[in-house]
């Protein structure tokens, strides 16, 4: 191959002699000009994954993730209307139950006649998640009544309560709610398209009662 050769470069044809004239203007230039050939490139902004050597972009990114209620999560808003205590927290997170959370539960939603606490069954606090994601997170759900001790069941029915010998009170598997603002027929339509269990309308007392046993109204 001689000086005459041509090459392609750019879709333009050039001479070797003329390419290498031109190099070596530009190489003349830059002795001339200290620095010149050592203008910065453009930095790539680092990732987190150049930080964190060995870790994943997405596994960073989910590691720095602001603490909160987290991508999964159940939330309750509960006040008792005769204790006057309240729970507004997840009691389900990321896949599991909080601990602290259905302990809160149990305690709240206790025998407050005999200060008897019970567990509740996840089942009845699913139910009651349910309704409050039909009437939103802010509006909560008033316990009227929840775990009864035999004893308190018992009063109850002889003083003509209409309480069943059974209920379902009795294991933890019962609650009698009101929400401010919505009508006991509102929660009662609600409750029935769930077909999850019990519900009773009871329009004189101003509350609904929902449970977990056998699917039935009245």
């Amino acid at each position: 191959m001689d000086d005459r050769t041509e090459v392609e470069q750019d879709g333009h044809s050039v001479s070797r002699r003329g390419f290498l004239g031109a190099f070596a203007a530009f190489t003349a230039v830059a002795s001339l000009v200290p620095g010149a050939l050592a203008a910065p490139l453009p930095m790539r902004k680092p990732s987190l994954a150049d930080q964190l050597p060995g870790r994943k972009p997405e596994l960073t990114q989910a590691s720095m993730r602001a603490p909160g209620l987290g991508r999964r999560a159940k939330l309750l808003n509960l006040y008792n209307v005769h204790t006057g205590e309240r729970i507004r927290a997840p009691f389900w997170q990321d896949g599991r139950y909080v601990p602290e959370t259905m302990r809160a539960i149990n305690r709240m939603m206790r025998d407050h006649r005999a200060n008897q606490t019970h567990k509740i069954d996840p089942k009845l606090i699913e139910l009651m998640h349910a309704i409050q994601m039909r009437i939103g997170a802010q509006k909560p759900l008033e316990i009227v009544s929840a775990y009864r001790s035999p004893h308190t069941n018992e009063m109850l029915r002889e003083a003509g309560y209409g309480v069943a010998e059974n209920s379902y009170h009795l294991q933890g598997k019962a609650v009698d709610i009101r929400v401010p603002g919505y009508r006991v027929s509102q929660l009662s339509k609600m409750a029935k398209g769930m077909r999850l269990g019990g519900v009773g309308t009871y329009g004189s007392g101003n509350f609904l009662h929902i449970d977990t046993g056998p699917v039935r109204y009245w």
